[in-house]
């Protein structure tokens, strides 16, 4: 009796070792097939293809990443640098039309704002005008001393040789100054002039039937970000 007892014990500690085995095998082998990445990509043509890798020919298509029981790891999608750029201009450009909106009431605010700006450079420009006629008048006295010393076939003293020079040198910083400030006013009234008209746009109704009312509406309407500058908290120019 205790030796058939024996037995059956042992039997069932064997048939318990090989389900253990078998159970050990099969999550070994789950592991490793969940381990295995498997790439899906779609071609130019629209068909479908797998692989563990994608092909040369295909490097920066959109793919996914799949492990062996078929279940979706990672999505791979290719950014493309131009839709990137025009993204940014466009959230700039909305994000200048909100500041635009909130600095001015009216179109006659910006043309104030842009006489203000001006007033700087034309300042100079009278500044540098008054200058050049000090400096033409030096040179003037100058050069006529210079011709009566040399209608006496007298030598020009260093001093006014020196003098001479340095006027010519002046006189060109001083155009070169004025140029510059001339070209700051044009650059001024052009973008006061431009955002005058893209205030204009942006006050103007939009089409009938749109029911959007007008586009300084649409930039308003929804809620500023954290972070974000209120057009309240924006100074008026």
């Amino acid at each position: 009796m205790h030796k058939i007892l024996f037995t059956l014990i042992a039997v069932a500690f064997a048939i318990s070792n090989i389900a253990h085995a078998a159970n050990k095998n099969e999550a070994a082998s789950s592991s490793a097939g969940s381990g295995k990445k498997i790439v899906k990509w779609v071609d130019s043509k629209g068909v479908t293809h797998y692989g563990d890798k994608l092909p040369a020919q295909e490097a920066g298509r959109n793919n996914s990443e799949m492990n062996g029981q078929g279940i979706v790891l990672k999505h791979n999608v290719k950014i493309d640098p131009k839709n990137e750029i025009l993204d940014q201009e466009k959230l700039e450009k909305e994000h200048k039309d909100k500041i635009l909106l909130a600095s001015y009431t009216n179109a006659e605010e910006i043309d104030l704002a842009r006489d203000r700006n001006l007033q700087t450079d034309l300042a100079a420009i009278q500044a540098l005008t008054q200058q050049k006629i000090s400096t033409e008048n030096r040179s003037a006295r100058n050069n006529k001393t210079a011709q009566s010393l040399r209608a006496r076939n007298k030598p020009l003293p260093p001093y006014l040789s020196e003098e001479l020079r340095l006027s010519k040198i002046e006189s060109a910083n001083i155009d070169k100054q004025m140029a510059q400030r001339k070209l700051n006013m044009e650059a001024t009234r052009k973008r006061y002039a431009e955002d005058k008209e893209r205030f204009i746009a942006l006050k103007q109704p939009a089409s009938v039937g749109s029911g959007a009312g007008s586009l300084e509406a649409t930039l308003t309407a929804a809620p500023t970000a954290a972070g974000s500058i209120a057009p309240e908290q924006i100074t008026k120019k």
